[in-house]
């Protein structure tokens, strides 16, 4: 039997207040590789669960996507069955899940990305099996699935590297290209992208040197100019590069290389990069380190815990360079991902191995996460994190 989640929720007193001032009740998805997605409602008095745990995405999920108010995206890894599933939900004005319809993927997906006209593509990348999948989900009672790209082993059996890991589709700024982050074969993979057919077609991939493990990436762009940067798990560094089109290909000329904890830290052995996200305004890139613990967090009833931590950098919107702002506790152990309010005031935080999530403030002007202002604790360790507001 699978274990459910409990909650228990903290709740400071200028959140209270805070949120007595919003008018309508946010709602945040929390995916678990225990099985099932936990509704939160967030309001005046903290989070609150909504219904039962939703059984819809699978045994494993791991990632979640939301289009427009109501439609709602998710991935199984499917661990104990060999294939992945992609299933398709409505989100009902309670915050509950409603079942729409799914589809069988190759093993192991990580993540979703949306490409293609009216969003009517995606691309699944799938960690697991090492492939790619693109499905047409223009009706999304019948996702379909278009095309299948199978990535060869890697030649030196690298330990954490034996096999292709794609562990991420990033659709750049003009909508023609996807960039996969392959953490065994250290790559970035360049799809152009079929606006119409949904088909991708193979570019030049962009090679990092062997032992970096690519994670997650993302495009900033500029006035003038598009940058990309990818947090990279086994060597514990962010890449910045600016990229510039030519002859339907994607050129990388790297413009940053630093530590993922920044102001010259070494992040301990252990360590290991996992979400990087672009701020809302485009000013802050933050990035979370997680096995490290090499920050501490005061819980609720006093009780202070090793914690790892999330990163942020200042970008110079013409160099492309970072500039270390910020290195705060993340609430916990593991911090696999983490996600803005709308207003970028507010950050939630998973931690996979104390099982919970936490909620932060945060000042848009300078990019600083400050305190802790609700919590939620969880009986099986949460992977995933999504906002509705």
């Amino acid at each position: 039997m699978r274990a459910s989640h409990g909650i228990i929720t903290t709740l400071s007193a200028s959140f209270s207040l805070t949120s007595a001032a919003c008018s309508k009740p946010s709602f945040l998805y929390v995916s678990s590789y225990a099985g099932g997605i936990t509704t939160y409602k967030l309001g005046s008095k903290g989070l609150e669960q909504v219904g039962s745990i939703s059984q819809i995405c699978g045994t494993n999920p791991s990632w979640q996507t939301l289009v427009g108010e109501d439609q709602y995206y998710c991935i199984n890894e499917n661990w104990d069955q060999g294939n992945g599933t992609f299933t398709s939900a409505k989100l009902n004005a309670d915050g509950t899940l409603a079942f729409v319809g799914n589809s069988s993927t190759h093993g192991g997906p990580v993540h979703i990305a949306l490409y293609g006209e009216n969003g009517h593509g995606v691309a699944t990348a799938n960690y697991g099996s090492g492939t790619v999948d693109t499905l047409d989900i223009s009706n999304p009672a019948l996702p379909k699935v278009l095309q299948t790209e199978v990535f060869p082993v890697t030649p030196d059996n690298r330990t954490g590297q034996e096999q292709s890991r794609p562990h991420q589709g990033v659709l750049d700024p003009t909508g023609n290209f996807l960039v996969f982050p392959d953490l065994g074969w250290d790559l970035l993979r360049v799809y152009q992208v079929g606006s119409s057919s949904l088909q991708l077609t193979s570019k030049t991939a962009h090679e990092l040197d062997r032992g970096t493990g690519p994670r997650h990436g993302v495009f900033l762009k500029t006035d003038s100019k598009t940058f990309f940067y990818v947090a990279n798990e086994l060597a514990n560094t962010i890449l910045g590069f600016e990229i510039t089109y030519e002859n339907d290909e994607l050129s990388f000329s790297q413009v940053f290389n630093g530590t993922t904890h920044g102001n010259g830290e070494v992040p301990p052995s252990e360590t290991r990069a996992g979400e990087l996200i672009l701020s809302h305004d485009n000013k802050f890139l933050i990035v979370s380190s997680r096995l490290g613990l090499t920050d501490t967090f005061t819980l609720s009833n006093g009780t202070t815990i090793k914690s790892d931590s999330l990163i942020t950098f200042s970008i110079d919107q013409q160099s492309g360079k970072l500039a270390f702002v910020q290195k705060a506790p993340s609430g916990g152990n593991f911090p696999r991902h983490f996600t803005f309010n709308k207003a970028g005031t507010q950050v939630a935080v998973v931690s996979g191995v104390d099982q919970w999530i936490t909620i932060f403030e945060r000042d848009v002007a300078t990019g600083k996460i400050g305190k802790s202002l609700a919590t939620a604790t969880l009986t099986s360790g949460p992977n995933h994190i999504l906002w509705k507001e």
